[in-house]
């Protein structure tokens, strides 16, 4: 794709709205030789930068009783990487029209080879499910899901959850050019890759919007979305000293958005779903308003706008339609906003007092709002979910992919074995770090494809790093249960977890280590005062990793450079070396407890906290493994007291050995002993594991 290059932008705090960037070429070829430069003018996005995000893309397809071979033909224009997601509310009574989408859809799969999830708006098993997860604003007096197109797309964005995938578009099935179709999506996949926020949404400008009267005429843009547009910009000028027209896309039925800011965004029902969705984002995130979301304010979020090559051409639905079903809602959700002042008020009273039929009418309604998806509970949902699939995922009973129950799934009375591992003095040697003689066992557990969960003190690139070299793919929990790291894509379901880091979905369970540090200081300043003034007290040296350099750490450590500087980067605790005798000791440590704190002693340092807990994160990751691969019994391999709350917490508590040959003593409900220091006490605990599966 060659698209515009950037175009002027409206910045209102965290929020950047793009101006609209035409596609100049549709298919770019092959990436350009490196002695080819581009015109300052054109920006490229290659064929495979696209294709990665389409296999991250769920497209949702609502419909309605439309024509079926147009809906055959929005089918066909769907690129094949995307899951296609068909919400439905048509009829189902004398002729089923739901029946005979389904059959399209299954008959279109079954050819092209590829997977949908299609599921009716009114469906009672997707209801119970949604009620149960704790999201009745979804739902009627009836219990059902309520009809309306923003319900329907709602539902499409929690099966995107469900499913896994990281972005969310939208294409009506009324389109009669499958060509436009294959457009918008290629504009989804090449907005992602120029958006430089994980908060992100794509609007999609059409070029031409042709209506059939007589001959064909081509019109430039539709009637509502030139009023919306208006409106929405008066209130962002009203914002600032300079009047803007940056928005062209208040009514873009064709969109698509990132998963983590589409859970995150509040809804206006019906057709006033897609300004409210600009509405949201200005609310939320601008700052013009209190911000709550610090994680999405620090990032930022981009409304890319792009225009299309192809025209729109779809049926017209008359005048009193886009008044009342798409014109009032838009304008009410402007006008009702908490940003509108009455300058715009006022514009938007004078605007509709110019429409037939809505002169006489004083009051603007309040469009219902609808919550973020987020306050679902998804865990909940995809449990109750999960049992319904084959009748929603077609082909029918062919349930492949990132939907279907993954093959290493134990059949009923198997389980899955987990183990859980700590890395200084059990993984790796206590005094050089070296993990060489465990290599052996590293290979075994993965020929047996068993999940080896790092659950350290460590950092997460320090994790990492032995990560990396070791090969190993799953999850792992750092600083003492300060965080779990998940890689993207390694669960089938979703879940929900607190922020993106690269390649890592991220469950943050324990204090910011800036809190700490500033709680910290309180604590340390409180001890030396009570020790300065204690008679029976002796002499201290305290000082911890964040006041000292990447040499010292080296020196204290044994660490090398590289190694000492990833163990400074720490997110969730400090690492303190305390030298003095007992008693001073004790007076700083009872002073970091008062102050809300906690501590752990590893054998050289005290890890200070705030919330950390291993045995905490293995409960909320063991969920995880069951949830996606039925029975688990797991296993903890530790050797200080550092690992109590781990090893206490697991199926199957082992210990290995610390210097001078002996266990740590510590009460557990039936540990296992193996003899060797560290790595070699790893490795037999390894095979006394692998052996009852031989």
């Amino acid at each position: 794709m060659r698209i515009e290059s950037l175009r002027p932008a409206e910045h209102l705090g965290n929020v950047t709205i793009h101006g609209v960037r035409r596609f100049l070429e549709l298919d770019s070829g092959a990436p350009s030789l490196p002695h080819l430069q581009e015109s300052r003018e054109v920006e490229m996005v290659d064929q495979q930068a696209i294709s990665d995000v389409e296999k991250k893309m769920a497209i949702i397809l609502p419909i309605k009783d439309e024509d079926l071979k147009v809906f055959e033909g929005v089918l066909s224009g769907i690129p094949h990487d995307c899951l296609m997601i068909v919400i439905s509310n048509s009829s189902k009574q004398e002729v089923d029209n739901f029946k005979n989408e389904k059959d399209i859809v299954s008959r279109f799969c079954r050819i092209t080879h590829r997977q949908a999830i299609v599921v009716h708006q009114k469906n009672p098993e997707l209801a119970g499910a949604i009620a149960d997860a704790g999201y009745p604003e979804l739902l009627g007096k009836d219990g059902l899901i309520r009809s309306g197109k923003a319900e329907g797309m709602i539902l499409g964005i929690i099966l995107t959850m469900f499913s896994g995938r990281e972005y969310v578009g939208f294409i009506d099935t009324d389109n009669y050019i499958p060509g436009a179709v294959w457009e918008y999506a290629k504009h989804f996949a090449t907005g992602f890759n120029l958006a430089q926020s994980p908060y992100s949404m794509v609007r999609v400008l059409w070029k031409y919007k042709p209506k059939l009267v007589g001959d064909l005429y081509f019109k430039r843009w539709g009637r509502v979305s030139e009023v919306t547009n208006k409106h929405l910009n008066h209130l962002i000028s009203s914002k600032g000293k300079f009047e803007t027209e940056i928005i062209k896309t208040g009514n873009a039925g064709e969109h698509a958005m990132s998963i983590e800011l589409a859970k995150r965004l509040t809804y206006g029902t019906g057709y006033a779903v897609e300004t409210k969705e600009i509405m949201s984002i200005l609310e939320q995130f601008s700052g013009i308003l209190p911000i709550e979301d610090r994680e999405v304010a620090e990032e930022g979020v981009e409304i890319l706008q792009t225009e299309t090559i192809n025209p729109h051409l779809h049926e017209d639905k008359g005048g009193d339609h886009l008044i009342q079903d798409m014109l009032l809602p838009s304008l009410a959700v402007i006008y009702h906003s908490p940003l509108a002042d009455e300058s715009v008020k006022k514009k938007i009273e004078n605007q509709l007092a110019g429409i037939e039929g809505l002169e006489n009418n004083p009051e603007i309604p309040q469009v219902k709002l609808i919550p973020p998806p987020q306050k679902m509970d998804l865990a909940k949902f995809s449990a109750v979910i999960e049992k319904y699939l084959p009748q929603m995922v077609l082909p029918d009973g062919e349930l492949i992919s990132r939907i279907a129950r993954p093959s290493r799934l134990p059949s009923s009375g198997q389980f899955k074995k987990v183990i859980y591992t700590d890395l200084d003095g059990t993984l790796l040697s206590p005094l050089t770090y070296s993990y060489s003689t465990a290599l052996d066992a590293l290979r075994l557990l993965k020929d047996k494809e068993l999940p080896l969960v790092f659950c350290s003190a460590k950092t997460m690139g320090e994790q990492d790093l032995y990560r990396n070299e070791l090969g190993i793919k799953d999850p792992f929990i750092t600083e003492n249960g300060g965080a779990i790291f998940i890689p993207k894509d390694y669960f089938r379901l979703p879940f929900a977890y607190d922020r993106v880091a690269g390649n890592y979905l991220v469950i943050e369970l324990g204090m910011s280590y800036k809190d700490i540090r500033h709680i910290l200081k309180k604590a340390l300043a409180e001890a030396c005062t009570e020790i300065e003034n204690s008679e029976r007290a002796g002499n201290i040296f305290i000082t911890s990793f964040g006041d000292m350099s990447v040499e010292d750490v080296s020196r204290l450590t044994d660490l090398n450079l590289k190694q000492a500087e990833l163990a400074k980067q720490r997110e969730y605790s400090e690492t303190v070396h305390i030298e003095g005798d007992k008693r001073s000791t004790n007076i700083v440590l009872n002073h970091i407890q008062q102050n809300g704190l906690e501590y752990s002693f590893g054998g050289r340092f005290y890890e200070v906290t705030g919330g950390n807990d291993k045995g905490k994160a293995i409960k909320v990751l063991n969920e995880l493994f069951r949830l996606n691969f039925g029975n688990i019994h797991t296993f903890g391999l530790g050797d200080s007291e550092n690992d109590y709350s781990m090893l206490e917490t697991v199926d199957s508590p082992i210990l290995v050995q610390r210097p001078g040959n002996k266990w740590h003593k510590m009460r557990l409900r039936n540990p296992s002993y193996v003899r060797g220091v560290g790595p070699e006490g790893f490795s037999r605990a390894v095979t006394d594991i692998i052996l009852p599966m031989e």
